[in-house]
């Protein structure tokens, strides 16, 4: 019989000990999980409003050549990977927000990093000057583009308006 008591006795504690070691491990997570979300963005960076692009010097698809020049007035500008999902999600509003500026108010640029720009060109073509161009090209390192897709406004001295992640998050009122 005392054996038995031994025995619970002892099961008793290594219950105790174990719950102490689960409450505190949780307890390390907690504080683990907090940090990280206080070391993560809550939004991916984008270039800040007011900044003016460097030089650089690109050729479109229709072989016009596009430089801070090539901003001669407010201008809509998407940038999109042709492996990017969200790009892909995000082309019918670019478009459609391209198309109701008029010819000449839009540029985008493509990364082609899956050599499959037909589907971006076909959509693109008709309503905004079209670049297409490897990672880190010319406009990829204008713009310090680190992720896809982004939106953004610009002036016509060649200095960023406004910056997004959807099309619909830009002022449009701006460039009119």
């Amino acid at each position: 019989m005392s054996y038995l008591v031994v025995a619970v006795v002892l099961v008793g504690a290594l219950c105790a000990v174990n719950l102490l070691l689960t409450l505190a491990v949780i307890r390390r997570l907690r504080e683990h999980s907090a940090r990280l979300a206080a070391d993560r963005p809550a939004r991916p960076p984008l270039v800040a409003s007011g900044t003016a692009l460097p030089e650089f010097t690109s050729a479109a698809s229709d072989g016009t050549t596009v430089s801070r020049d090539f901003f001669t007035g407010p201008t809509l500008v998407g940038m999109f990977s042709t492996s990017c999902t969200a790009c892909h999600e995000r082309l019918p509003e670019f478009t459609t927000r391209a198309e109701s500026l008029g010819p000449g108010r839009a540029l985008a640029v493509v990364v082609d990093d899956q050599g499959d720009a037909g589907a971006f060109a076909a959509a693109l073509t008709p309503v905004a000057t079209m670049v297409v161009e490897p990672l880190n090209g010319p406009l990829g390192k204008a713009f310090q583009v680190s992720f896809f897709p982004a939106f953004y406004l610009v002036d016509g001295r060649a200095m960023i308006i406004a910056a997004a992640l959807t099309p619909d998050e830009l002022p449009l009122a701006a460039l009119t």
